[in-house]
């Protein structure tokens, strides 16, 4: 393939590796936090594999063909960064004065389980995957036209646009909060990609700003979302439920709500600027 590489080849360079760092780390000792550094940056390289497709859509399953060494690995990691959210607000409570030792061992037990199979992952891994993913990105990088990348960024920022117009119109439940969440990192990465191949980005920095600070609000009502997922299956096999679990139970539903709240005004508000 002929061509000089994109300078936005240069941010997938960056994210590419500290992955490899992580990863590397990982296979040493598996350690949460080296775990969500690297699931952060594997999806960065996914929506930059995803631009490449749109601009290479004759290449058959391109996206698919390069991350599915990855994608156990990818799914270990992301079921970390959930338990490790839950521990966080276990371990604030504690910090609190209060005492929940039978779900905080089921916890431990859970997170021991999980760290191991997934370091397995790691270590069993041919390092050739990562060789591969670099090889390609490099290959479909070189001779990509400016109009290409920004034909490619706006269909994409524009179907996930059109997402949120359908979200606009309806009730935010639970998924479609979570996807809203995931859209606008989307967003945000393929706006950092335009601006480093010499366009301008698509919204003006108030609307990023707008879009960030749902984001964190979002962050909160995600972790608030997977504690009640959580600790309403521990629960599920208890024959009798101590007083001060369904207390929590109902705290963290009471939170949802609210939560819930924010995020329907900053959608609204956000929506009318962006979709006008």
């Amino acid at each position: 393939m002929k061509g000089k590489v994109s300078p936005i080849f240069s941010l997938f360079l960056h994210h590419f590796d500290e992955a490899r760092i992580a990863f590397d780390a990982l296979s040493k000792q598996y350690r949460g936090k080296k775990a969500i550094e690297l699931e952060t940056r594997l999806i960065f390289l996914e929506i930059y594999i995803d631009l490449l497709s749109r601009i290479h859509f004759k290449e058959d399953q391109l996206k698919f063909r390069l991350f599915t060494p990855l994608k156990d690995i990818f799914k270990g990691l992301k079921k970390t960064k959930h338990l490790k959210m839950i521990l966080n607000q276990l371990e604030k409570l504690k910090n609190q004065g209060h005492s929940f030792n039978s779900y905080s061992k089921a916890l431990e037990s859970e997170k021991n389980k999980l760290y191991s199979e997934v370091y397995e992952l790691v270590v069993s891994s041919p390092l050739k995957m990562w060789e591969d993913l670099y090889q390609e990105a490099f290959k479909y990088s070189k001779g990509l036209r400016p109009l290409m990348i920004n034909t490619a960024t706006t269909q994409i920022i524009d179907e996930e646009l059109s997402f949120f117009k359908i979200e606009n119109n309806g009730k935010l439940d639970s998924k479609l909060l979570k996807d809203i969440y995931e859209g606008i990192r989307v967003i945000t990465a393929l706006e950092n990609l335009r601006i480093e191949s010499g366009f301008n980005p698509v919204f003006v920095q108030e609307v990023h700003d707008r879009m960030s600070e749902l984001q964190k609000i979002m962050l909160k009502w995600y972790e608030n979302h997977l504690f009640i997922q959580h600790l309403g299956g521990f629960l599920t096999d208890k024959a009798e439920i101590p007083k001060k679990y369904l207390d929590l139970f109902s705290e963290l539903q009471s939170n949802k709500k609210q939560f819930t709240k924010q995020i329907e005004q900053q959608c609204n508000a956000l929506f009318e600027r962006i979709l006008e």
